[in-house]
């Protein structure tokens, strides 16, 4: 696996060709994580713009607020650094102006089509083109992230194996919670970071059919649908692993739903491989659910990126026609939802492989599994 300096260093080659080929003077990248994905510098706006100004034939450009100099002089990777007084300044001082000192002299300056509109919108002088390079980037992992997203997904899956364990009817949702810090603790304190995402409990029924809702931490599981739903963010990568799960026998008629679930699941699956189109996985699933008279149960896409965030480009809906490729890590989540009995909604990462995909979390999904009694 490449260390950090020699990824960070391909990573900005990359994009360097890609400006090139794109006839691009300049690049401008404002997005928080877009520049902890070329500098691996965490940092919170403050209302101040960060800007990361890239250029296809020579080492990178940050401007930054005067007092985040210091925070943002690292020894790993080349770079230049200017700065700006504050969010407002006397004349000459300002963000914009400076900026546009660095750009003026460029005909044709890219910008990540993710950035502020206050960009464009202060600096109107400039002959901006925008696109989404670093999108597209991002989402084909090299090795060392693959490396990084097993690592956060064995955690993951961890913990919802812990939380299915001592999952019973009754069990009190904050004890779920508190699972995530007893199963990665060591790992939490090993790569501690502001930015590190640790969430894990149980949606017991009356909150499964609401996907977003946020469950009373002193509710207790039922019978269910309950789905346990894990999501972390550790040394800057992602993962989500999550399982419907029952705590007394299921009725013919949940029954009959997980399986549907699971029958969408698998055909998602079966799609997911190199050359289809982003949008062939959920009008395939759509496909299946419209047989089974489910469209209106239908919530949400079933699949989305997955990377520095738990939720990022590919979009795998109708109206992404991207086509899907090696290395492309993904959710796999479709799922349909009752009012006032619950959600029926497994949820894994996986990654595009040659010829197929690689399940990277790991837990039970079959029903006889998922009856904890």
């Amino acid at each position: 696996m490449n260390s950090l300096t020699a990824e960070l260093q391909q990573r900005i080659s990359t994009l360097q060709n890609k400006l090139r080929t794109a006839g691009l003077e300049a690049y401008v990248i404002t997005d928080q994580e877009d520049i902890w994905y070329f500098t691996n510098i965490n940092y919170k706006p403050e209302q101040r713009p960060f800007v990361l100004i890239m250029y296809p034939d020579r080492k990178p450009l940050f401007v930054v607020p005067k007092l985040e100099v210091d925070h943002f002089t690292v020894p790993y990777f080349d770079y230049e650094l200017d700065n700006y007084f504050d969010v407002t300044s006397k004349a000459g001082s300002n963000w914009y102006e400076v900026l546009g000192e660095h750009l003026k002299n460029f005909s044709r300056v890219g910008i990540e089509g993710n950035s502020q509109l206050l960009m464009t919108h202060f600096t109107s002088e400039i002959n901006w083109v925008v696109k989404f390079i670093v999108q597209n980037q991002r989402m084909i992992k090299s090795e060392y992230e693959l490396d990084k997203l097993q690592y956060v997904a064995d955690i993951c899956s961890k913990v919802v194996k812990q939380t299915l364990k001592i999952s019973r009817t009754g069990t009190k949702i904050v004890d779920t919670y508190k699972i995530a810090m007893q199963v990665g603790a060591e790992e939490m304190t090993k790569h501690f970071s502001l930015e590190n995402r640790t969430i894990n409990a149980v949606w017991p029924a009356e909150y499964s059919f609401m996907p977003h809702s946020i469950p009373d931490l002193n509710a207790a599981i039922g019978a269910g649908p309950n789905i346990d739903i894990a999501l972390f963010v550790l040394q800057g990568y992602a993962s989500e692993c999550e399982r419907t799960f029952f705590t007394e026998e299921p009725n013919k008629e949940q029954q009959t739903h997980f399986e549907q679930m699971m029958t969408a699941r698998q055909i998602f699956l079966d799609n997911l491989k190199p050359g289809n189109k982003a949008s062939d996985i959920e009008k395939a699933v759509d496909e299946y659910f419209a047989e089974q008279g489910l469209l209106g149960n239908i919530l949400h896409r079933p699949g989305h990126g997955i990377g520095l965030n738990n939720h990022e480009w590919p979009t795998l809906s109708l109206g992404n026609d991207s086509i899907l490729q090696e290395n492309m890590v993904v959710s796999v989540e479709p799922a349909v939802y009752f009012q006032n009995q619950g959600g029926y909604r497994h949820s894994d990462t996986a990654v595009i492989t040659k010829n197929g995909y690689r399940l990277m979390t790991q837990a039970p999904t079959d029903l006889s599994e998922l009856i904890l009694k």
